[in-house]
């Protein structure tokens, strides 16, 4: 079916997406992340752990190859890097956080709404595939999610931007509606953090 399927099976599989994750209202995972840069001709490899609670409260925690936590919550996305002693504090605007299938999935987006949905033209064995475009601009050309074919539940999300770079993340030991410690999202940083507050 896959590459070769019509607009309805496309838009069945989305449906089931989104029928999946509505009652979820969060979930943490493990996640290797493969980062391609079109222009540098080079792959970077990442991994750590996500917690997400709905409406977009999402922590990222990178543990490999170097140690950084991002935040999204109230509005900002807040990035601490360790090794540089430095906190970014972003405001949450348009292209300020890169989409995911978790992010979307998790926030308050109409996916009909905002994609078009359509089948991938290569298979994965154990996967379903979809590709879902942006109906308007966007600042990427298109999501890709890979979904366990019994559960429907997000095992891969691709995300290629407009300059031809990609990124991929695998999520495994995925837990889902285990509640989320409020802790979770407050980032705590050592004194003498310089602290870059582009909100302004």
């Amino acid at each position: 079916m896959l590459g070769n399927g019509t607009p309805d099976e496309a838009d069945a599989i989305s449906g089931k997406l989104k029928q999946r994750y509505a009652g979820i209202r969060d979930l943490r995972a493990d996640f290797v992340q493969l980062a391609q840069h079109a222009s540098l001709g080079r792959e970077e490899r990442a991994s750590g752990r996500v917690v997400v609670q709905r409406p977009g409260r999402m922590r990222w925690e990178y543990r490999e190859p170097v140690a950084r936590v991002m935040v999204v919550s109230e509005g900002m996305l807040r990035i601490f890097s360790p090794e540089e002693a430095q906190l970014q504090l972003v405001p949450l605007g348009e292209g300020a956080f890169s989409p995911t299938a978790i992010a979307f999935l998790l926030g308050d987006l109409d996916l009909d709404r905002v994609f078009a949905p359509e089948l991938p033209a290569e298979e994965r064995p154990g996967r379903l595939g979809l590709v879902l475009r942006p109906r308007e601009p966007a600042a990427f050309e298109f999501l890709e999610v890979w979904l366990d074919p019994e559960s429907y539940q997000v095992r891969e999300s691709v995300v290629r931007d407009l300059f031809g770079n990609r990124t991929e993340l695998r999520f495994e030991n995925t837990r889902e509606n285990i509640g989320v410690e409020e802790a979770v999202f407050t980032l705590e940083v050592p004194e003498g953090t310089d602290v870059i507050d582009l909100r302004h």
